[in-house]
């Protein structure tokens, strides 16, 4: 006998009398939870907020602050029109908005910088908030490990990404409620705040082609299209160079701090790492479009969703803290196991710890080599590559996956689950 819901985890088959149903907590939890995170966040801001010039010994860097000279925030200059900025048109509308209802508020250029870290930070809980909710949705049980991570803790301020995880999210959510375009349209939307939600498109695609539903394909791909389009055509016409400079500066970079390339770098092995990362990347993409038709039953979409993240996650030139932002509902949607989830989390802790003691140059040894930062790196790397293994070990076993005990499909899978399949390279085990 198979089990399901708690026993899943604890251990041992669902009684006669029980409720074949996965108990999941009241949302208020959730949000609760979520509540209580984003003040501590706050609260581990307080030092660099007070005197920004120290952010790195007490781990409280954030773009919001650094940036706020640099990109002409401070002078309420306009986005791609009057400063180049290399985050895409609505991470910048963010940024500008924030920056005007700061400018309103009295207090002159130091109360501008305070009142626009605060106003950024009230934009980005809601955003932590809009994540919650999809995922109580989604996954209401995994939802409080969301609400109460301590990577939020920790890199939920460094930078603007959120508004991009609860975008990518919220498309996995209205995929899951069998509504595609919409789902198109909130991956174009998100590739309007950062890059990584255009990832979303693979699964979709590819497994839209296992299952021959063409329709679904279209509409996911339209939507994308013309979000992106409709968000992006302003920014374009008036301010095209500044518009192009988003794509060219991240086009452009090298090895940086996080990737195995950097790593490399200080043990000084020089190689192309722009290139070989767009090799690598490429090939993985390709291996996992193979897994996803060799399977004998269709993966489900937060699998090849994880999976192709992962991909880009190693093999990018670079890594930056709040990336791990972007894998943790991944992971719990993929592999909602307690022993994966605090394996991932200590991995991102400890990169998160050591990338911050680098930059402060405490972590150098007596020769002058950063060992325990490259250590920290390839820990990392290693932890999601382990967790990879364990999803597409999931894959080809789907009758072993922990979220399909009861020969459940995918329940993210929207218009596709329990869909029968067009092409598929494996025959399926009876019953599946």
């Amino acid at each position: 006998m198979r089990t399901t819901g708690p026993s899943a985890i604890l251990g041992g088959p669902v009684g006669r009398r029980a409720s074949a149903r996965a108990w999941a907590p009241p949302p208020a939890w959730s949000y609760a939870l979520a509540t209580v995170a984003w003040f501590v966040c706050m609260a581990r801001q307080v030092p660099c907020v007070m005197d920004p010039a120290t952010p790195y010994r007490v781990g409280c860097y954030s773009d919001i602050q650094s940036l706020w000279g640099p990109r002409g925030i401070e002078q309420g200059l306009v986005p791609y029109l009057q400063v180049d900025l290399e985050y895409p048109v609505l991470t910048g509308g963010f940024i500008w908005g924030t920056r005007l209802l700061s400018g309103a508020l009295p207090g002159g250029a130091e109360g501008g910088r305070l009142a626009f870290f605060g106003l950024s930070a009230l934009g980005l809980f809601v955003a932590f908030l809009a994540l919650v909710a999809v995922h109580v949705r989604i996954a209401p049980r995994t939802a409080p490990w969301v609400a109460a991570s301590p990577l939020v803790v920790l890199s939920g301020l460094i930078n603007w990404d959120l508004l991009a995880v609860a975008v990518t999210s919220g498309a996995l959510l209205a995929w899951a409620r069998r509504r595609p375009a919409l789902a198109g349209v909130l991956v174009g939307i998100g590739l309007s705040t950062k890059f990584y939600p255009a990832l979303l498109l693979l699964p979709f695609v590819v497994l839209s082609l296992r299952a021959g539903d063409l329709r679904a394909l279209a509409r996911v791909v339209l939507g994308a299209v013309a979000a992106f389009v409709a968000v992006n055509l302003p920014v374009m016409v008036a301010a095209p160079q500044g518009w192009l400079n988003i794509w060219t500066y991240h086009a452009g970079r090298d090895a940086d701090l996080g990737s195995v390339w950097y790593v490399l770098g200080l043990a000084q092995v020089t190689l192309p790492a722009a290139a070989l990362s767009r090799a690598l990347f490429v090939t993985g993409v390709l291996a996992i479009v193979v897994l996803c038709f060799l399977a004998p039953r269709r993966p489900r979409v937060a699998q090849v969703t994880f999976l192709v993240v992962v991909v880009f996650c190693v093999t990018n030139v670079v890594y930056s803290p709040q990336y791990m932002l972007w894998l943790l509902p991944l992971v719990l949607l993929a592999r909602p196991r307690w022993v994966d989830g605090v394996a991932f989390t200590l991995a991102e802790a400890f990169y998160w710890w050591a990338v911050w003691m680098y930059l402060d140059g405490s972590l150098y040894a007596g020769d002058g080599a950063p060992r325990l930062y490259g250590i920290a790196v390839l820990v990392r790397i290693g932890v999601q590559l382990w967790l990879a293994a364990r999803v597409v070990v999931d894959v080809l076993h789907p009758w072993d996956d922990p979220v399909r005990l009861g020969h459940v499909d995918d329940p993210g899978g929207g218009v596709l689950d329990h869909a029968p399949d067009a092409v598929a390279l494996a025959a399926r085990r009876p019953g599946w």
